[in-house]
């Protein structure tokens, strides 16, 4: 018993339970996902299999570490290395990753389906912690806003949370469509898991999280339909889940304001100093960001320098709360075009617009779910600015891209 409990745990069991694992905890609190990436590479770096970095076909795998490389050297000839060194330590896992994956697991080592289902298992429990909280909170500590924006998502902002949310959602749709392999989640725990995540995005209010919920629903719903998979069973158990969002959104007054506050913003254009919401918080850095931009579009101004200059604009523009807070872009497109110019907005079209067109040919409908969620929430956020986004851009952006790479090179 023993030697074949040894046996089982050599160093190919480990590292496919390790990157189980980190799918499973990313949902969680960051600090624990820090520590477990750390124990991860310091495991790595004694079992890796360096040869591999001498394959011409595992360089193309990593032109991944540009989005780090890039801004390194960028501050190396600037000469602002230890100044914003800071920076680049947030964006670590962007030049971690690729390596480790590649130098550590062979081609296929990674099941998908299985990875997915724990990463799926992970928001799940978490996503629970976080209602519980608040239940808690808000009937035993009388916390009439416990379950108000951050006070709900208390692992990652909601942004952030409801992306990895929605991601789940849609991979679980795809699973309804055509099974996927190891992922093993029946038709009714399902209904039952896209419910109340999509229960959970809506009390959590993030406006993007809303869009992206909506046009997930929308288009796999219709795929359904048109499939004819639709049946009375799951039509019922639909209506029947439909009841607590309705309730919901009747009697919270957080999600009917911040609705209102969508519309309001989207149609009252005008310009003012005053920033009085999200919406118009976003519409003044963007356009504050285009200032900076038309002033160094080719080379940008530099991780970390770029930020310090829209903080300066802000000012010099009279936007004073945007200042007081320190805001970046609020657009990861907008953020890279500043600190990196034309280059760097080449080098993120290439791995978001371009690898979604791919992704399609290939028919690498999970790479073309997760790319088209990072768009629409790059749109809107800097997403790459924070650890919460570049982990979870860096882990499953590094698997998808390296599978879709494998199956373009064993065709050819």
């Amino acid at each position: 018993m023993k030697l074949q409990l040894i046996n089982s745990l050599n160093k190919e069991n480990i590292l496919k339970l390790f990157i189980l694992i980190i799918a499973f905890i990313l949902p969680f609190e960051k600090i624990i996902i820090r520590y477990s990436l750390v124990f991860f590479a310091l495991f790595c770096l004694f079992i890796a299999d360096y040869k591999r970095l001498t394959d011409r076909q595992n360089w193309i795998k990593l032109g991944l570490i540009s989005l780090w490389i890039l801004p390194f050297l960028q501050l190396l000839i600037l000469n602002k290395l230890d100044v914003y060194w800071e920076h680049l330590m947030t964006k670590l896992t962007l030049l971690i990753i690729p390596i480790l994956v590649l130098t550590c697991y062979k081609p296929y080592d990674i099941k998908i389906g299985k990875l997915l289902r724990f990463f799926t298992l992970g928001c799940l429990f978490s996503a629970l912690f976080c209602m519980l909280n608040s239940l808690f909170s808000y009937y035993f500590l009388g916390n009439v806003k416990a379950f108000n924006y951050s006070s709900l998502s208390i692992f990652h902002h909601p942004g952030y949370f409801t992306m990895y949310l929605n991601f789940v959602i849609g991979i679980i749709y795809l699973a309804l469509l055509k099974p996927i392999e190891f992922f093993n989640i029946s038709i009714k725990w399902s209904i039952i898991i896209i419910s109340f995540l999509s229960l959970f995005i809506l009390i959590a209010s993030s406006r993007t999280g809303w869009i992206t919920n909506i046009l997930l629903h929308t288009i796999f719903l219709t795929i359904i339909i048109i499939n004819k998979k639709f049946n009375k069973k799951i039509f019922f158990c639909v209506l029947i889940l439909l009841v607590p969002f309705a309730s919901v959104i009747y009697i919270n007054p957080t999600i009917k304001l911040r609705f209102n506050e969508l519309v309001r913003n989207a149609i009252n254009l005008e310009n003012t100093k005053k920033v009085s919401s999200s919406s118009n918080v976003r519409r003044k850095t963007w356009l504050t960001s285009t200032k900076l931009i038309k002033e160094k579009w080719l080379l940008g101004y530099g991780t970390g320098i770029g930020k310090k200059a829209l903080q300066e604009q802000y000012k010099k523009d009279g936007y004073d709360y945007m200042y007081k807070k320190n805001f970046n872009a609020h657009n990861q497109f907008l953020q890279v075009l500043i600190d990196h110019g034309l280059i760097g907005f080449l080098i993120l079209s290439f791995y978001t617009f371009i690898m979604i067109y791919n992704s399609i040919i290939e028919k690498k409908f999970i790479y073309t779910i997760f790319l088209s969620i990072m768009i629409l929430n790059f749109l809107t956020e800097s997403i790459l600015e924070t650890q919460s986004g570049v982990i979870f851009f860096a882990f499953f952006n590094t698997i998808l891209f390296f599978d879709w790479f494998n199956l373009k090179t064993l065709k050819n």
